[in-house]
């Protein structure tokens, strides 16, 4: 039709182009404020939206390409190739597709809302409630530093072995895939054994390594719950999945020069935080969406193996505490509470905290967490900024969407 434009043609130069796919208005509204806000280089450099610019591709877009997803995914069920080919700019790149985990944050929307809250190398990033490591691990790709902190210990391995895989010597795979059945054979018993436990700070490297076997192998015991395969049919498999996914990572940062930035894992309480006052630049986190995944009972073999109580730990989980919905809720906001008065205190003033929020009024009988917790947030000083509304898909419905909500410490 004559004089017809797209969206993205009126919003965007000709020069300036879109990574493929991106196409909900969440999407556009980041791709907008990266195009008005960050200069040429900075877009070729840390835009999680664009594909290019004047001709010049994007650091995002040539590590998702120099990865090689097609490879690693080789011998993934249809089902599991078709998610990370399909998002292969969203969620498949990296080392994010090490366990791939129910409720974790949108990756490459992570990585705009850094830009956006203005977070840079030499800062300090903080997830209180840091599932498997996502924003750790965006936060690194970009070069800065973080911190995550989760109450579960398999969260927290899962953290580890993703931020170290960003920045290992890929050559001391090797002996991993060399060692496989003997690895699995010590592995393949109820719980971890000792040497595959880490002493927070004072382990060793090499434990870090296995950490992906053990990893690899928590993850083939969640396949063979849902499939006619042995675990031991099943565990070269994953390793050698994660093993390529890592190689093939380590190639696109080496090729592309990244200065990865480093991480601390943290197993603790949100609402009981071992830092010091002042000492946080950013935070990004989301409270577990407990109303609609059971985190624990979804994690259960593994937390098991792992030597953790799952009953003892449903009582500390945010959301997963108290009978009926309204004794639920009640507990939850107090929770919620408790860890707005603890980011509070860890924030610079002036600093952004992102708090992303899935909403369902069914099993919350009416009630938006988004309205109490800007609430909440509200009485602890800090100042509502922005709200975003993201669809979500991949929840069985449980959840139509979250709200991204924006703050300021302002103490």
């Amino acid at each position: 039709m004559k004089n017809f434009k797209s969206i993205t043609d009126k919003l965007f130069p000709d020069t300036y182009r879109l990574i493929d796919g991106t196409d909900e208005i969440f999407e556009l509204n980041f791709a907008l404020w990266e195009y008005e806000n960050l200069n040429k280089q900075e877009l070729i450099e840390r835009s999680a939206y664009f594909k290019s610019v004047e001709g010049r591709p994007t650091i995002h877009y040539q590590t998702c390409n120099l990865q090689n997803l097609e490879e690693i995914h080789r011998n993934s069920s249809l089902r599991t190739k078709a998610f990370f080919l399909n998002g292969k700019y969203s969620t498949g790149y990296a080392t994010h597709s090490l366990f791939p985990y129910r409720g974790k944050f949108h990756p490459q929307m992570i990585r705009a809302l850094l830009n956006m809250m203005r977070v840079k190398p030499g800062n300090v990033v903080l997830d209180p409630m840091s599932g498997s490591g996502t924003l750790s691990v965006e936060a690194n790709l970009l070069g800065i530093d973080s911190i995550g902190v989760d109450i579960s210990p398999f969260c927290c391995l899962m953290g580890r072995v993703k931020t170290f895989s960003l920045s290992l010597d890929s050559s001391r795979l090797d002996k991993i895939v060399k060692d496989q059945e003997k690895i699995f054979n010590k592995l393949n018993r109820s719980k971890v054994p000792a040497y595959f436990v880490r002493n927070g700070d004072k382990s060793n490297e090499e434990k870090s390594y296995y950490e992906i076997a053990l990893l690899a192998y928590l993850d083939a015991v969640g396949f063979a719950r849902r499939s006619s395969k042995s675990l031991s049919t099943l565990f070269p498999i994953v390793l050698n999945r994660y093993i390529t996914t890592i190689k093939n990572f380590q190639y696109a940062r080496n090729k592309l020069g990244l200065k990865i930035g480093k991480t601390k894992i943290i197993e603790g309480d949100a609402a009981n935080l071992p830092l010091e006052n002042d000492s946080i630049d950013g935070v990004i986190t989301s409270p577990p969406y407990s109303f609609a995944i059971d985190y624990v009972e979804n994690d259960k073999p593994q937390l098991e193996y792992l030597g953790c109580n799952p009953t003892k730990l449903k009582e500390k989980m945010i959301g997963l505490q108290g009978r009926g919905i309204k004794e639920k809720l009640e507990i939850y906001f107090n929770m919620i509470q408790d860890v707005f008065k603890e980011l509070a205190r860890v924030t610079k003033r002036k600093s952004k905290t992102s708090f992303i929020v899935g909403s369902n009024d069914i099993q919350t009988r009416g009630v938006r967490l988004e309205s109490k917790i800007k609430e909440i947030a509200e009485n602890q000083n800090f100042k509502f900024v922005l709200e975003i509304l993201k669809p979500i898909k991949g929840l069985q419905n449980t959840m139509k969407e979250e709200y991204i909500l924006v703050f300021e410490n302002n103490k």
